[in-house]
């Protein structure tokens, strides 16, 4: 029997608190691509989370701002399922302005591959 996969994107699966942030940008690992860099460092909960930052460097827009940050929360939560038990933050760059989901999901999944944190199918 398959194994039902569930695309929501929860509030126990965001990183929320600056000091869940902290923590991340203290002790974990980064990896940078063209249209996205994220941090990331395994978790003990047994399911990643994520939290997103667009800077104002990246664009003064908050429309620019926002469409990056809805890019990058849709690509965590189609391929949540697929990722290893890790927080993640992902960070916007300016590579990301004017890209289509599939070059931000295609960045990622390069990256996340490169840090090992994707699981095996």
């Amino acid at each position: 029997m398959e194994e039902k996969v569930d695309f929501t994107f929860k509030k126990h699966e965001r990183l929320r608190k600056q000091l869940e942030f902290k923590r991340v940008f203290d002790s974990g690992k980064s990896l940078g691509g063209f249209t996205v860099a994220f941090y990331f460092m395994p978790n003990e909960i047994g399911y990643p989370r994520a939290g997103f930052i667009a800077s104002k460097k990246l664009s003064k827009r908050a429309v620019d701002r926002n469409r990056a940050k809805r890019l990058m929360r849709e690509v965590f939560r189609l391929n949540k399922h697929r990722l290893a038990p890790v927080d993640i933050i992902f960070i916007a760059r300016k590579g990301i302005l004017g890209k289509k989901y599939q070059d931000v999901e295609r960045d990622f999944l390069n990256l996340a591959e490169r840090a090992g944190i994707l699981r095996e199918k």
